[in-house]
């Protein structure tokens, strides 16, 4: 009994200590010469500052040695909870250092947020955002984001893999949201359920729904209705890192992208193209009549092609040719004789 009141109470404290704790609490803290983004609110910059009550900033290709383009003076509280504010930063990206007291360190790198959701052929390798295609084709969303430094430990030296700020949602041609997806058929034995990645840790760009492409859309329910009728879906997807969404508002690009649609249609059924060879040169015409008044039709029907084997012929010389050859020859021999004698 005492175990079972023990354990009760520990399970209570861990409950109390999950509803006090902010989310993303661990991706507030920064590393020395980390990453920042424009629009973040509530930063941890105690450790990056190092003592340091002042920050400045340079204009690009201007060395720390000159006057610096704007001086920021922070209080203790700001030290540990700082915004990236976009009306200080946005025009004023790039390294910030420690201007007093020296040495002029790099304190933070300020960004500006890129976020974009896009629609992925996998079978093609290519974006088909808005388009339609064959309902067996395979597909799943991409992430395009810098933001994905967030997960790097000397950056953010206290970020776990529980913290994250993307949200992603999928929506059927009705409206009604998509949690999971099937390989197959609910009443196969050999179908898998997979859920669609809601809460992406998008630790690289291009980051990929790797169970996008496991989506069956030709899966049929127990009764053998279409699980996922044809028609278009839809894909959203919103980051809120450290609070950006307060900076920017809800429906901002560098914060929200979306809506993103696919179109899923029937196959184009393959058509097989039968190819003949041409038919011989020459051809025999075989006529075929009826009765008077009937139409006559005519078949070509290819004739073979003969081999004709090469023959030598001589013919014969006529009779007048033959007389003076034989004339010439007489005379010829009776010179001779005269001679002779």
């Amino acid at each position: 009994m005492k175990y079972r009141f023990v354990l009760a109470l520990c399970l209570l404290s861990l409950l109390c200590l999950l509803a006090v704790s902010p989310a993303s609490a661990d991706l507030k803290k920064i590393g020395k010469g980390g990453t920042v983004y424009i629009g973040e609110t509530g930063l941890d910059i105690s450790s990056a500052l190092d003592g340091a009550r002042q920050i400045a900033w340079w204009p690009a290709g201007n060395s720390t040695d000159t006057t610096p383009g704007i001086i920021l003076n922070l209080t203790e509280t700001e030290a540990f909870s700082y915004t990236i504010s976009p009306t200080v930063f946005t025009t004023r990206t790039g390294t910030w250092y420690r201007y007093y007291p020296m040495p002029r360190n790099p304190v933070f790198v300020v960004a500006k947020p890129a976020f974009n959701l896009t629609v992925w052929d996998l079978d093609h390798n290519r974006d088909i955002t808005g388009q339609s295609v064959a309902r067996s084709t395979n597909i799943t969303y991409r992430i395009d984001t810098n933001l994905y430094t967030v997960y790097d430990k000397v950056q953010r030296p206290d970020y776990t893999l529980l913290d994250s700020f993307v949200k992603v949602s999928l929506k059927s041609p009705s409206g009604q949201s998509i949690n999971n997806i099937y390989t197959g058929s609910i009443m196969l034995a050999d179908t898998q359920i997979y859920p669609v990645d809601t809460a992406p840790i998008v630790r690289s760009s291009p980051f990929y729904w790797k169970y996008g492409g496991q989506w069956n859309r030709s899966a049929r329910g127990a009764d053998g209705t279409p699980v996922y009728p044809l028609g278009t879906y839809t894909f959203t997807a919103t980051q809120n890192l450290n609070g950006m969404q307060s900076s920017y508002g809800e429906s901002d690009s560098r914060v929200a992208t979306g809506p993103r649609t696919v179109t899923f249609a029937e196959d184009v059924p393959v058509v097989t193209t039968m190819t003949t060879r041409p038919a011989a040169t020459g051809t025999k015409t075989t006529v075929t009549t009826t009765e008077a008044g009937a139409e006559i039709t005519a078949e070509e029907t290819p004739l073979p092609t003969e081999t004709v084997k090469a023959t030598w012929t001589s013919t014969p010389l006529p009779p007048q040719v033959a007389l003076l050859a034989l004339a010439l020859v007489s005379a010829v021999f009776l010179y001779r004789i005269r001679r002779s004698s």
